[in-house]
């Protein structure tokens, strides 16, 4: 019969090893499903970043309708101008202010609509592009780094000399209490004759 004198060493390194790989199980179970949240998050974000262009593509839309809105009021009043007859002396000028007002007006709602699409446009969609990718900054943040196994559980090697040489030193106590006397029945060289 062989007994390790490192068994109980052993056995603990084996239950640490068993713990260790069920935490990193577990741990690794909970980078897949941060990995799944993160997918999740980055889909929103694709979704969030087309609503925001889009938003800002009907809000420009909307201005430009307002302008055109106040482009047709201004023709309007010009054109209602133009029905009077004025019978008196300066017919040469007459309705020249009133188209000097319908140009300016179709100029400044020009410009409106030019800075609206434009300018107003591209940093809107800037700010849209940033804002999508500070939240796929956040979400690659929020994921963390995978689960690391480690270094190994060492093992203590066996040792059945020292096993062994315990029981060998357990029977010579044991003998030795006795007080060499022969308690086999024999004498083994042990003790008087």
């Amino acid at each position: 019969m062989c007994v390790d004198a490192n068994a109980g060493a052993r056995a603990a390194a084996r239950e640490r090893a068993a713990q260790k790989d069920a935490i990193f199980a577990q741990q690794g179970l909970q980078f897949f499903n941060k990995e799944t949240q993160l997918e999740r998050t980055q889909n929103r974000n694709v979704i969030g970043l087309s609503r925001d262009q889009s938003d800002a593509y009907a809000g420009a839309l909307a201005a430009q309708g307002k302008g055109r809105k106040q482009l047709e009021n201004a023709a309007r009043k010009y054109f209602r101008s133009q029905g009077t007859v004025n019978e008196g002396g300066r017919s040469r000028r007459f309705g020249k202010a009133n188209l000097q007002g319908l140009l300016a007006a179709q100029s400044e709602v020009e410009s409106v609509i030019d800075n609206v699409l434009r300018r107003n446009m591209a940093y809107a969609q800037e700010g849209a592009v940033r804002k999508f990718q500070a939240a796929q900054a956040r979400g690659r943040e929020d994921l963390g780094i995978p689960a690391a196994y480690g270094a190994p559980v060492m093992m203590p090697p066996t040792n059945r000399l020292g096993g062994a040489l315990q029981i060998a030193s357990s029977v010579a106590s044991i003998y030795s209490g006795f007080g060499g006397q022969n308690i086999f029945g024999k004498n083994f060289g042990f003790g008087p004759q």
